[in-house]
C-alpha cells in the first residue's frame, strides 16, 4: 500500500541533501508520494539544485522553520500534509528532543543519529559527561512508541553490530566507467604525478593545512594535490600561504573551490591515486568508502575511532593526525600496490534501514 512520506532536513550543507535524495528516490520508486520539508535557505541553495534536481519536481516541497527542529513542528507538518511516515535523516538534535518530550500518537518517525556518542574519543571530563547524557537520552528515545532510531555505521560487520538498528553510511559511486586519464585532463590534474585528493565540503575538520604541510615534506617526490570542493572561508584564508609555498616548490596543487555534485566528486576520486581522510571526526566517512569502492589508496589519519572504522573496512594506511604521521602515511600510499575496487559497497542498506 502506497504511503505519503515526509522527509525533513534543516541542514543543506555537506551530504545531508544526498541522504534526502536517496530516501526520496527510493520512496518514489516504490510508489509512495513524498513531501520534502526544507528550510527556506535550503530550498534556495546551490546544494538543492545540485543534489535534488532529479527528484524535486516529483515531490511536494514545503518550508520548515529554521533550527531548532521541534517535535511539535515536525508532527504538525506531518498531519497537515496527511503523511503516514516521517523520516529525519540528520536527526541528532531532534532525537534528543524526542527523548525529552516524546512523540505524540500519529505517523511513525524514523530518525538517523549521525554521531553516536559512544564513538567520540574526546577525553575531557566535561565532554564525556555531555556524551554520557546524550547516550542516556537516546536510549530513552529508542523505547518511545512510534519512534525508530537508527545510528550511522560503517559497512563492516563490526560496524553493523555496534547498535541494534543501524544505517550504513551510503555510498553512491557512478564513475567506474570514466577514463582516469581523460578526467585528469578535464580537471587539470597532472598525469605524471601521484595525486592525493581532498574532496567534499572542506571545513576545518578536514585539516587541509596539515595535509599541505605534509605534502611540502614530499616536495622532492612526483606528487600532487587535488582539492575538489568548496572551502570554508576560514580554511581558504589559512591555506593560501601554504598553497603559495607548495607552488613555489614546484608541487602542483589544483583547487576546484566550489560546491560539487556527487558525480563530480566521484570523478575526482576516479582521477586520483589516493583519497586523503585526515579528519577530526569520530564517525563513519563516505569519502573513505568511495576510495575503497573505486579501488584507490586511502590514507586515514585521525582518532582511534576513525582508524578503527578504517581497519574494519580492511584499510591499513592509517595513523595519528600529526604532520609527521600523515607524511609517513602518504609515503606508504605511494609505495603500495593499487587495490582492487570493492563493488559490494553502495547505498541499498542505508535506504532499506529507513524503508524496510
Amino acid at each position: 500500500m502506497a504511503e505519503r512520506v515526509l522527509i525533513v532536513s534543516q541542514d543543506h550543507e555537506g551530504h545531508r541533501l544526498m541522504y534526502v535524495r536517496l530516501l526520496a528516490s527510493a520512496a518514489l520508486d516504490r510508489g509512495d508520494s513524498v513531501v520534502l520539508a526544507l528550510t527556506r535557505s535550503g530550498l534556495r541553495s546551490t546544494e538543492h539544485r545540485l543534489h535534488l534536481a532529479e527528484v524535486a519536481d516529483r515531490c511536494r516541497q514545503v518550508v520548515v522553520a529554521d533550527p531548532p527542529l521541534t517535535v511539535s513542528g515536525v508532527r504538525r507538518q506531518a498531519m497537515r500534509y496527511g503523511c503516514t511516515r516521517v523520516m529525519v535523516p540528520d536527526g541528532d538534535r531532534f532525537a534528543i528532543r524526542l527523548g525529552m518530550r516524546g512523540w505524540p500518537p500519529g505517523p511513525p518517525v524514523v530518525v538517523l543519529v549521525t554521531q553516536d556518542p559512544r564513538w567520540n574519543t574526546n577525553s575531557r571530563p566535561s565532554v564525556r559527561a555531555r556524551l554520557k547524557t546524550k547516550d542516556l537520552i537516546l536510549r530513552r528515545t529508542e523505547r518511545l512508541p512510534g519512534v525508530r532510531l537508527l545510528y550511522l555505521s560503517d559497512h563492516s560487520v563490526a560496524g553493523r553490530k555496534a547498535r541494534s538498528a543501524v544505517a550504513p553510511d551510503p555510498v553512491f559511486f557512478d564513475a567506474e566507467d570514466q577514463d582516469p586519464t581523460a578526467l585528469r585532463g578535464a580537471f587539470g590534474v597532472p598525469e605524471d604525478r601521484f595525486v592525493f585528493l581532498v574532496a567534499g565540503k572542506v571545513s576545518a575538520r578536514k585539516n587541509l593545512p596539515l595535509v599541505l604541510r605534509s605534502l611540502l615534506r614530499l616536495a622532492d617526490r612526483p606528487v600532487a594535490l587535488f582539492v575538489c570542493g568548496q572551502l570554508d572561508p576560514s580554511v581558504r584564508a589559512e591555506v593560501q600561504p601554504l598553497l603559495d609555498r607548495a607552488r613555489a616548490a614546484g608541487l602542483p596543487v589544483i583547487v576546484d573551490d566550489r560546491v560539487q555534485t556527487d558525480h563530480a566528486i566521484n570523478c575526482a576520486v576516479q582521477a586520483s591515486d589516493c583519497v586523503m581522510v585526515a579528519y577530526s571526526s569520530d564517525q563513519p566517512n563516505s569519502m573513505m568508502v568511495k576510495g575503497i569502492r573505486a579501488g584507490r589508496q586511502v590514507v586515514v589519519a585521525g582518532s582511534d575511532q576513525l582508524v578503527t572504522w578504517a581497519r574494519h573496512l580492511g584499510l591499513s594506511v592509517c595513523g595519528p593526525l600529526t604532520e609527521e604521521s600523515v607524511t609517513g602515511l602518504m609515503e606508504k600510499a605511494i609505495a603500495a600496490p593499487t587495490p582492487a575496487p570493492r563493488v559490494d559497497l553502495g547505498s541499498d542498506a542505508f535506504v532499506e534501514a529507513f524503508l524496510p
